[in-house]
């Protein structure tokens, strides 16, 4: 998951489903020792230029899976575990823009909520973080710069950064009422060249974005939305929103948030939009439209000269989309068959668009269909 943050970001992923502590993973090699290898295991691989990381669970333990969208073939790249009193969690993570690089949440030395950094090539998982309060996985939420150098958290005190060669982290930004979770700010992606970070607020879901210089921390853009986009050029954020319970527009718009010109790409609508991603080289955005912030969806693009978006042709309606390394084709997640299509839950396939060509299915908790 590249460059985008789920729409339902401040949903708790650590789910309480038995006191049973679950099963000891296996040791392994890590920088930082077997204390590291108790929480997170890593597995070598390869990672081919168009992938997809999937994270699945079966009840005891987390799961990565690595997908090459080539081959149609899977991999299992990260074994991990959430607290102990809480054992059923689907690992969050983000990549590197490479992919050679994932950060991920799971449970630390201290049983407290921590961060790995997992060298996938190297099969190598190394502990960065074990916060001093939280225990839950899910709050931690981690996101890795594209060039896998740094890293950004929500901790219990405020977003912090840090270095992911190692060594301590230092307060970025404080929350603005750490009390009121609509004023805890989350970081939501690091611009390309990790000049600035967007961070969200919301409730229910993300319904407030702003960008913060990297270097002093300082806020010099704000506005309504759910995911962010980076790009190395102006307009250099391209923005999706969902409104929640509590706030937030439904709107897809481009902008620079050095003067904080806005085009809208999609006006204000009763649709619901995710899956922000500029197209690797081209002035053109792709996202997703639901007329239900939680149904299945449609893909469009819309290009910054363009007057109206385009639909791509899909056989069926999707959860999520992205463009292929060169942007010559979209990725999708559907439903495999009549199942539901919830990643990490369900059985899906990943389809080539437009067309449909199922190009991998992921089943079950292994991740192999029968």
């Amino acid at each position: 998951m590249r460059v985008v943050a789920t729409t339902s970001l401040l949903a708790v992923i650590a789910v309480a489903c038995t006191t049973t502590p679950p099963p000891a993973l296996p040791q392994a090699t890590t920088t930082a020792g077997a204390a590291a290898a108790a929480g997170v295991v890593a597995h070598a691989a390869t990672v081919p230029v168009d992938h997809r990381f999937v994270a699945l669970s079966d009840g005891q333990l987390g799961r990565i899976l690595l997908v090459d969208l080539m081959k149609g073939t899977s991999s299992e790249v990260v074994t991990a575990r959430g607290s102990p009193a809480r054992p059923y969690y689907v690992p969050p993570f983000s990549e590197s823009a490479n992919g050679k690089q994932l950060l991920v949440g799971a449970v630390g030395p201290a049983d407290r909520s921590a961060l790995y950094l997992i060298d996938v090539i190297a099969g190598r998982a190394t502990l960065l973080y074990e916060d001093e309060e939280i225990w839950s996985i899910g709050p931690l939420r981690g996101v890795i710069s594209p060039d896998g150098a740094r890293y950004a958290f929500h901790g219990h005190d405020g977003v912090r950064v840090g270095d992911t060669t190692g060594g301590p982290t230092r307060l970025f930004v404080e929350d603005e009422d750490p009390a009121d979770i609509a004023k805890i700010w989350y970081p939501v992606a690091w611009s390309l060249d990790r000049s600035a970070i967007a961070l969200g607020q919301g409730t229910d879901t993300v319904t407030r974005v702003a960008a913060f210089r990297a270097a002093s921390g300082e806020q010099y853009w704000t506005g309504t939305g759910s995911q962010a986009s980076w790009r190395g050029k102006a307009p250099f954020l391209a923005v999706a929103g969902s409104a929640g319970t509590f706030g937030g527009e439904n709107r897809v718009y481009a902008v620079d948030p050095n003067d904080g010109r806005i085009r809208d790409l999609e006006p204000l609508s009763a649709r619901y939009f995710g899956s922000i991603a500029w197209h690797p080289s081209a002035d053109r955005v792709l996202y997703t439209a639901a007329d239900d912030l939680f149904a299945e969806r449609d893909v469009y693009t819309r290009a910054l000269a363009e007057e109206a978006p385009r639909r791509v042709e899909s056989p069926k309606k999707i959860w999520d989309a992205w463009w292929s390394s060169d942007g010559s084709k979209i990725y999708a997640t559907a439903a495999h068959g009549t199942t539901a299509a919830t990643p990490g839950v369900g059985d899906f396939d990943i389809l080539e668009l437009p067309g449909g060509r199922v190009v991998a299915s992921i089943c079950g908790s292994s991740g192999q269909c029968r």
